[in-house]
């Protein structure tokens, strides 16, 4: 709750010394329209995925997971715009998705065991983000990213409002918790999805996807340092697997026909 709050009062800075409100009022209806959905697909993707951190214990193997990211915008490119993908792409989509499939493995009697707990979460939160995206790339400018941010975080606060009234926790307010959420918000709320959404004026969506991806290398870092946390061997393996995937991604694209 607090995460969002902040990030909500780090964008309302950023709009209003940045000047961005101007560009806000110039945006026809449509923008708005599109900007409203691209900001209600991002924030139920990261409701999906706090969801997933809940259920899965590394937050690495979560944000491997999350590769599958990129899968989704490559299939909605060619199924929706009807982008054109070279031999060693469409290699890539089964490469991340064998990754994808061997991270999650875990085992079991039943269907439902066969993967770890929290990967539908994953997959889920995996689909809202491409969906945005490609909404994001073929309608960029009618967006705002600044706009769209600060769409998502309002209805991110307001959910976790809601939540706040059933879940009974009691937090510590130390410094530096304040200081961690501080610091995280506007790296998260801020930095990252308005400079993700504005580098869509100049790549590609699925190019977009796969540079957002790289961030699984640095949370992999992160948890080892600071929850000493690290994947299993077969996660390890596919977490590999799938940014090889992203990677071949990447190759030169066929020219439409």
């Amino acid at each position: 709750l607090l995460w969002f709050l902040a990030g909500l009062i780090w964008l309302v800075l950023y709009i209003a010394i940045s000047g961005e409100y101007k560009q806000i009022k110039k945006l026809k209806s449509s923008g708005h329209l599109y900007t409203f959905l691209v900001g209600m697909f991002e924030a139920l993707g990261t409701a999906f995925f706090y969801i997933a951190l809940n259920r899965v214990e590394n937050p690495a193997v979560v944000s491997f997971l999350g590769n599958a990211g990129p899968v989704f915008v490559t299939l909605m490119g060619i199924s929706l715009l009807r982008e054109k993908y070279s031999g060693w792409e469409l290699i890539g989509v089964f490469v991340a998705i064998l990754g994808i499939f061997t991270m999650a493995f875990q085992g079991g009697n039943s269907l439902g065991r066969v993967f770890i707990d929290g990967t539908q979460w994953i997959l889920l939160a995996s689909l809202m983000f491409a969906t945005g995206t490609i909404i994001g790339r073929k309608q960029i400018h009618q967006l705002s990213p600044a706009l769209l941010s600060l769409i998502r975080v309002v209805l991110l606060l307001l959910v976790f409002i809601a939540l706040s009234f059933t879940v009974e926790t009691k937090l510590e307010f130390t410094g530096r918790l304040l200081v961690n959420i501080g610091i995280g918000s506007l790296l998260e709320a801020l930095i990252t999805m308005v400079a993700a959404y504005s580098a869509l004026k100049y790549i590609q969506a699925v190019k977009m996807s796969i540079l957002m991806s790289t961030k699984s290398i640095w949370i992999l870092i992160s948890a080892l340092i600071f929850f000493g946390l690290f994947p299993e061997p077969h996660q390890l393996i596919g977490g590999g697997l799938s940014l090889i995937g992203v990677f071949l991604l990447t190759m030169k694209r066929k020219k439409k026909t």
